[in-house]
């Protein structure tokens, strides 16, 4: 504790206070950029086109890197425009080398980060990576029977979660039905072909959803569909990861099965029935400044577009990195759509719309 400027009661104190791992952090990056005592980062190793619009990156971490199991995901950030942004993705693959990991990044709408690093991400340079999280995993006891069902970039923990199969020797049967929207459009095609043809415990049907090609199934979802390619699903470990329609379909379908799902949505990926009742006032009590916003959209985007950048992580509710606290007004959760009281409390921005005037310590 300092009791008065430049007087600190302990040795400890005064180190703490020089900032050393900040300093030696600051000269390791000189040396080399994947160097630190405190951050975990990633150098891109290799870029492989999957599809048009997604690109799997191999990346090498430092030391810093504690692991990750299949079927995870962790925040991923990089710098862009002087700003760093943070995006969760599901980690698409592990490899035999060490520290070595990829993730296979789609092209979203209006996404800033996928854009960035499908569009501008090269070789050699370094993401920021933070600690893997989730449940979207194997069980440690196997079971005989395992359905996969996923859309799209849904696709990228199931993945990993067949290479896990793989790296334990799987003795069940599994079965995989992946949707995209046309042939061209299926991510990491060529790597599940390989997975299918070297075990014989996988079977995989594609689906497409958009347009029809001869080679492949085509329509959506539907209980004849599930009947035909497995018939024994109400044994079976159920894998689900997509878009919400297609989580919505299947978990009616599968009423009564064992499923394990994962859903990433941003807010304004969200149907949602909330309707504005016109701008609000918002006052910014450590910026001293108060602002109107239109109250249709997240805070944290509504800020963000009248030049207000406050921080951020996953914008979607996961990381807490936006947390603020709220003096006085009401939001809503565009998530959990519940609106809140008018008192004193902490709100995630990037996941609460203005009801109210608000008072916030931002």
């Amino acid at each position: 504790m300092k009791t008065f400027p430049f007087i600190y009661n302990q040795p400890k104190d005064f180190l703490n206070s020089l900032q050393w791992k900040d300093w030696a952090d600051f000269l390791l990056g000189e040396i080399n950029p994947l160097f630190s005592f405190t951050e975990t980062k990633a150098k891109v190793i290799d870029i492989r086109e999957e599809t048009a619009d997604s690109r799997t990156f191999v990346l090498r971490t430092n030391r810093n890197w504690k692991g990750i199991q299949a079927g995870q995901h962790f925040p991923v950030s990089v710098e862009i425009a002087g700003r760093k942004v943070t995006r969760f993705y599901s980690l698409s693959g592990l490899s035999k080398e060490k520290r070595t990991l990829q993730i296979t990044v789609k092209k979203q709408a209006g996404g800033l980060v996928s854009h960035y690093l499908n569009e501008r991400t090269q070789v050699g340079d370094i993401l920021g990576l933070g600690a893997a999280q989730g449940d979207f995993v194997l069980p440690k006891t196997l079971p005989n029977s395992i359905l996969f069902l996923a859309g799209g970039s849904g696709i990228t923990p199931v993945h990993s979660l067949l290479q896990d199969l793989k790296e334990r020797n799987f003795q069940g049967k599994a079965k995989l039905l992946y949707f995209s929207r046309h042939d061209k459009d299926i991510i990491l095609q060529d790597s599940l072909d390989l997975l299918e043809k070297e075990n014989s415990w996988l079977e995989i049907k594609h689906v497409l959803t958009d347009i029809k090609s001869e080679e492949y199934d085509f329509g959506f979802l539907s209980k004849k569909m599930l009947e035909d390619f497995a018939p024994n699903w109400k044994e079976s470990l159920v894998y689900l990861c997509g878009p919400a329609p297609l989580q919505n379909s299947a978990k009616q379908l599968l009423a009564g099965a064992e499923i394990k799902s994962e859903l990433f949505l941003l807010p304004n990926q969200r149907v949602s029935a909330f309707s504005s009742n016109g701008p609000k006032e918002v006052s910014l009590l450590l910026s001293h400044k108060t602002v109107q916003i239109k109250g249709e959209k997240s805070i944290l985007e509504e800020l963000e577009e009248i030049g207000i950048f406050a921080p951020s992580g996953c914008r979607m509710g996961i990381c807490h990195t936006c947390v603020c606290k709220k003096k006085s007004g009401a939001v809503s959760h565009m998530v959990k759509e519940e609106a809140s009281g008018e008192g004193e409390e902490n709100i995630q921005i990037c996941v609460s719309r203005a009801v109210e005037n608000l008072e916030l310590e931002l």
